[in-house]
């Protein structure tokens, strides 16, 4: 499999979804991880994106891009997990404004992500 860049990132009330610049798409059900299944909703929906994954600080939490998209059966695990990974491209040397995730479950749940 050749590198996969994600585009976004987002979560509904039962997992987390991926989805690479090419259309791939992943998803990883919070029933599979105890500390996603017993979060909150505020809890699910406080996360960061790092090169590899996705990370929820109120619970310690992390997933990588490449087991999400691994468990889906679309990649191979690689020694470093970087076959699927997540860099913000910006055309300034300010590291640009992300929207927020509370904007981004809105442009999700009105349609708008499909």
């Amino acid at each position: 499999m050749d590198k996969k860049q994600i585009a976004r990132v987002w979560v509904d009330e039962k997992a987390v979804h991926a989805e690479t610049r090419d259309g791939l798409r992943a998803s990883a059900d919070f029933a599979k991880w105890p500390r996603l299944r017993n979060a909150t909703d505020a809890q699910r929906r406080d996360f960061h994106l790092s090169y590899c994954g996705i990370h929820w600080p109120s619970i310690d939490e992390d997933l990588s891009f490449e087991g999400i998209f691994h468990d889906a059966g679309l990649c191979d695990l690689t020694p470093t997990e970087d076959s699927v990974y997540y860099a913000a491209t910006y055309d300034t040397d300010e590291a640009p404004s992300l929207p927020s995730v509370a904007e981004q479950a809105e442009e999700y749940s009105d349609g708008g992500g499909n």
